[in-house]
This record gives C-alpha cells, sequence and structure tokens, in this order.
C-alpha cells in the first residue's frame, strides 16, 4: 500500500466531494509525467453515452503510454447505484489499460468490486491505493473518443487557468491581511502605517485646497524646483514691492493718470 503526501488531501474523511477527489488526482500525477483529464465522454455529442470522472494517461515509453480510467464515488448510495450495472462502465473502459475507483472512505467494499477493478481511498493522510487495478488488453480507440478526450482536455485547460488566476488572487490578498495584522503587532510597522496613511492625507488636503497634485505625472524635480521659487528671497521681494505700491495711494493716482496721458 502506497500513499500521496498528506497535501493531496487536507480534508477530513467525513467531508470528502468530488472535487476534493479531482485535486487529490491531480496532485498524484505530475505535469510533466501524466495527463490527467476529467469527464470524459464516450464520443462527442453524445448525450445519453457513458462517462469517465477522470482519464489519466502516462507521458513515458517506460510506463507503455498506459491510459488508467477512473469512477468517483463520495456516497454509498452512488456506489450501490453502479453495482446494478457495472457494464456500463465498460463503454470507455475497454479502450484503457485499467479502471479503479475513487472513493471516499467506507463508500466501497474490497469484495464488491467486479473483477479487475481497482480501488483507491482518498483519507485525511493522502491517497491509500487499496485494491491495485488488473491491467487489460485495451480495444482500439475509436477517433470519436479520442475526439471527446481532446475536448475534455481543452476545457480542463481553461477551467485551470481560472483557478490558478483564483488561486493568485487569493493568495495575493491572503499576504496582504498577513502585512496588517504583522503591522498591528509590530510597533516599528505600525508607525510606518501611521506616517505612510498620514503623507496621504496631506497630499490629498493639499490637492483639495490648492488644486495640486503631487501624485499626477509632472515629474519630482519640477515640483521642487517651483517650491524652492515659491520660498526665494528674489521672489518675496518683489512681492513686497508690489504690495507696496499697491498701498501708495499717491503712487496709485500717478500711475493712472500716466496710463491715460498714454492712451490720449
Amino acid at each position: 500500500m502506497s500513499a500521496v503526501p498528506a497535501d493531496a488531501s487536507p480534508m477530513s474523511d467525513a467531508k470528502i466531494t468530488s472535487h476534493d477527489l479531482c485535486v487529490a488526482l491531480k496532485l498524484a500525477h505530475p505535469g510533466d509525467e501524466f495527463v490527467t483529464v476529467f469527464e470524459v465522454r464516450e464520443a462527442t455529442g453524445s448525450v445519453h453515452g457513458s462517462r469517465a470522472d477522470a482519464v489519466v494517461m502516462s507521458l513515458h515509453a517506460s510506463r507503455g503510454f498506459e491510459l488508467t480510467g477512473f469512477e468517483f464515488k463520495c456516497a454509498r448510495g452512488d456506489w450501490l447505484a453502479e453495482l446494478k450495472n457495472p457494464s456500463k462502465a465498460d463503454r470507455i473502459a475497454r479502450f484503457c489499460d485499467r479502471w479503479c475507483v475513487f472513493a471516499a472512505p467506507g463508500v466501497v467494499k474490497e469484495s464488491e468490486l467486479p473483477t479487475g477493478w481497482g480501488l483507491w481511498e482518498l483519507r485525511a493522510g493522502g491517497i491509500h491505493r487499496r485494491v491495485v487495478p488488473a491491467t487489460r488488453e485495451p480495444e482500439p480507440m475509436p477517433r470519436a473518443f479520442l475526439a471527446s478526450f481532446m475536448r475534455a482536455r481543452a476545457k480542463f485547460d481553461a477551467d485551470e487557468l481560472a483557478a490558478l488566476a483564483s488561486h493568485h488572487r487569493r493568495e495575493f490578498e491572503r499576504q496582504h491581511r498577513a502585512r496588517d495584522e504583522a503591522s498591528d503587532g509590530d510597533p516599528s510597522l505600525r508607525r510606518d502605517r501611521q506616517r505612510v496613511n498620514e503623507g496621504l492625507r496631506k497630499l490629498e488636503e493639499i490637492r483639495r485646497v490648492t488644486g495640486i497634485d503631487l501624485g499626477d505625472y509632472t515629474p519630482s524635480k519640477r515640483w521642487v524646483e517651483r517650491m524652492r521659487l515659491a520660498d526665494s528671497p528674489r521672489l518675496e521681494h518683489a512681492l513686497k514691492l508690489l504690495r507696496d505700491v499697491y498701498a501708495d495711494e499717491e503712487l496709485k493716482r500717478r500711475i493712472d493718470v500716466a496710463m491715460r496721458s498714454d492712451e490720449d
């Protein structure tokens, strides 16, 4: 009896679902050594045909490019219904080198297995291969089944990409929460975050009051030059002269007279 590492099955025995079986089967068959495809029908366009929950193909000649079909069983009642017509599985099993039931613990009894079928169980510790499936003499694979296999593979690629994107999004959110939690417990990180938030608050206040957005695409060097000009003694002196001019009523009167004379 062999087992896949425990990380292939993080769930408890009582809560195993078909999705858990899919994940564990995929982890047990690395992509550089196997092709794992789910929900493979007997043929494309077949509405009432048989379906394998998974088909795994070896990619190495040393393993004979074996094709193994899997039936998933998570409930005892589902398995008992399967036993009423086990020949239904042969419509796909006949193209496979091996056929196996992959089940939750206690769902399938070894004595109930049809001749030649294998039995894997997914437990909290990993996959337990209770019964090794017998090697079959597979029939030649018709193009209808090959087309169904390829279609299932293409669908799995799209689903896998979506799942990968979802995984990365959840991982980013998890790390972000972890950083926040860490900063709450670390005084220095908490102070850094407070300084950042205070700086952002000040930038927003400057933008609201003056209309100046320091977060726009203006180069930092140009903002520095403008600030230096605003603090320049020469600019301050020029502004003082203008204030003095407009504060001197006699000087303002003379300027007005001179400007009217120029207009005449």
